[in-house]
């Protein structure tokens, strides 16, 4: 495949070696853009550099941020050198033109206030505080927000959109914080997301930006990573449930949960994408990132019947068939293929409309996106 020529535009990405981090980064070296990637550790990034990012390597440029809620931890990625040796030809003197900030990676491992939601806010704030000492070609900063900010526990039919902003989680968070009471995992990471996205606003209403300033909301993420780790069990949160299908670890499916919401990797860069590129269209906007549901259930399915035409028995015996059909609307259990994943009618839903119209695209179907996974899945099983 050709290089595609600079378009002498440069943009930074927060966290280059998380999961959307780099697709995103992928499809912006792809379109010609220059890129800026911090990491806490620069060795981190080395499979991507080694990796997909080996044809660019001219064209992209590490920094290190071994704490990015520290004042200014982001000024050099902003506007300074990179601390990373490249071919003297790159363009290091180029300032950032838009500017993703995605380091908030899902980590259940953390386990109290001050480790999950109190970072989210301080390193939205750090980002957005170096990003007014960019310069007057900055355009646009996309944050990456989550489905979680839009979404309250319901059990009606509700159809969540982007006017809708999560508080349950964050309060009952800070409640048991005033209360010296351990919260679980599930509602710190909420909380982390409504908490930080709320830092978002407030900073655009107080400081009035130059530039652009939006969300995007991502659903539950599937879809091909550009690079692999070491194994199977160092893959990110929302990967592990479809490889440990393949690999035969689930033995039973987990019921369907909440909206059940999901969306492709590759849609979620090209939303980020679009963002950065329209600011005249993106500023003060949020915009969800989600095709609909994608139950447990419906993965197997869809992985046991790819499988299952494909002939590969051995791949077939390892998927836990659990009960067909069950949690989702579109499967034909006269063929047993999966025609469509739609949501049940009683259940809450999440719509992606506002991003498919006006962004002027269409989301992948859960079923290509859960297939394109467990084929790049496949070297680690």
């Amino acid at each position: 495949m050709a290089i595609p020529s600079s378009n002498n535009k440069t943009a930074l990405i927060t966290g280059i070696n998380g999961y959307i981090a780099s697709v995103l980064g992928f499809q912006l070296l792809q379109a010609g853009y220059s890129i800026r990637g911090t990491t806490r550790r620069i060795s981190s990034a080395e499979p991507l550099l080694k990796g997909p990012y080996a044809p660019y390597i001219d064209r992209v440029k590490i920094y290190e941020v071994p704490d990015m809620t520290i004042a200014g931890a982001f000024d050099e990625a902003v506007k300074g050198k990179s601390q990373f040796p490249h071919p003297p030809h790159s363009p290091h003197s180029q300032c950032v033109n838009g500017i993703f900030h995605t380091a908030s990676p899902i980590d259940f491992s953390l386990k109290t206030y001050a480790q999950m939601v109190t970072p989210a806010i301080d390193g939205t704030n750090t980002l957005l505080y170096s990003s007014l000492k960019a310069g007057p070609q900055l355009k646009a900063v996309v944050i990456t927000s989550s489905v979680i900010a839009a979404v309250d526990p319901r059990t009606d039919p509700y159809t969540f959109t982007e006017s809708d902003f999560a508080t349950s989680y964050l309060t009952q968070a800070q409640k048991d914080l005033q209360e010296n009471r351990p919260s679980s995992a599930g509602i710190l990471y909420a909380a982390s997301k409504s908490a930080a996205e709320s830092a978002v606003w407030k900073f655009r209403s107080e400081k009035s930006p130059s530039f652009a300033l939006s969300t995007i909301n991502p659903a539950f993420v599937t879809g091909p990573p550009v690079s692999l780790p070491e194994t199977g069990e160092k893959l990110n949160e929302t990967l592990k449930p479809i490889y440990n299908m393949l690999s035969g670890a689930t033995k039973t499916i987990s019921p369907a949960s909440g909206t059940g919401s999901s969306v492709d990797v590759r849609d979620v860069a090209y939303m980020h994408i679009w963002a950065y590129e329209h600011p005249e269209k993106s500023d003060g906007e949020r915009y969800i990132a989600c095709l609909g549901t994608g139950p447990p259930q419906a993965q197997a399915d869809i992985l046991r019947e790819y499988f299952k035409e494909k002939g590969d028995e051995k791949a077939l015996e390892k998927i836990v068939v659990g009960n067909p059909g069950e949690d989702y609307v579109g499967y034909n259990k006269e063929t047993g293929k999966v025609e469509s994943v739609e949501s049940t009618p009683e259940r809450p839903r999440v719509s992606g409309e506002k991003a498919q119209r006006e962004m002027g695209f269409r989301f992948r179907s859960f079923k290509e996106s859960v297939i394109d996974t467990a084929e790049a899945l496949r070297p680690l099983l």
